[in-house]
């Protein structure tokens, strides 16, 4: 259950991700480099060891929601989040389809993979039902996906209404316009707003990549984006933009800063 917001840039992306859990699940890890060279990457840790989010030092980019709305066919015995850090050595869209393909996907339940990828402005999404990869490619341009254990559709149908109102709003796109989206409450539909709150389940954390210029970073929040006098976890990569190639040893610089969080005011 979760809520991803993509924003294109003039020189890169914003991505958002609120992970939406059972308040039982153990706690993931802060995001951290993992890697060597020109395949180093940033993403937080779940509790089984895979993530739900991530970007390499190319900016190309991956989230992953479960896919609710399909009929499970096969028992779990694999986690979802195993699926990204196998991909996170492509740097292009035709790449991290062929690496995800020679997966072996078998136990692992139906989910969405969004797929960015700025060196090409490509926007993908892939879909596994157990069965069948399916690819979808989008427009290089403002979107959102959404899931819940409720129905996928119905929050997606939700969450658009309040995205379409706030992009109305004073500086849409903006990063602080992006945490306010994240933050936000929906007293219509509060089961499907952006920050859930239910009696097991609620978002228990929000990550935003910001890749711009020459750097890539992953800012991440441990605890709902709404709560207030949170400290945001950064790191961040130094860039491989698409004209530069490797030349002799890669030097690693990492940004590893404890940033102080406050969204702005939410319903």
């Amino acid at each position: 259950m979760c809520t991803v917001t993509f924003i294109p840039r003039n020189d890169g992306f914003y991505l958002a991700m609120n992970r939406d859990e059972r308040i039982t699940r153990p706690s993931a890890s802060p995001p951290a480099v993992f890697g060597q060279g020109v395949v180093e990457s940033i993403y937080p840790l779940d509790s089984e060891g895979g993530t739900w989010i991530a970007a390499n030092r190319s900016g190309a980019a991956f989230a992953l929601l479960n896919w609710n709305d399909v009929q499970v066919l096969h028992q779990k015995t694999c986690t979802r989040g195993s699926v990204i850090p196998a991909l996170l050595g492509s740097t292009c869209d035709h790449a991290a389809e062929l690496a995800l393909r020679r997966l072996d996907l078998d136990g692992i339940l139906p989910f969405r993979l969004v797929g960015i990828f700025p060196a090409q402005e490509r926007l993908i999404e892939w879909r596994w039902d157990q069965q069948t990869i399916e690819r979808n490619s989008f427009p290089w341009a403002t979107r959102q996906w959404c899931s819940s254990s409720l129905s996928d559709a119905a929050a997606t149908a939700s969450r658009k209404q309040v995205l379409e109102q706030k992009l109305t709003e004073c500086r849409p796109r903006s990063l602080t316009w992006l945490r306010q989206l994240h933050s936000s409450h929906d007293d219509g539909y509060p089961l499907f707003s952006h920050c859930v709150h239910r009696e097991e389940v609620e978002t228990v954390s929000y990550t935003e990549l910001v890749c711009l210029g020459q750097r890539i970073a992953c800012n991440y929040l441990a605890c709902s984006p709404c709560k207030r006098n949170r400290t945001l976890h950064r790191v961040s990569l130094p860039r491989l933009l698409a004209e530069m190639q490797p030349i002799g040893p890669t030097f690693l610089i990492v940004n590893n800063s404890r940033l102080p969080f406050v969204p702005p005011s939410v319903r």
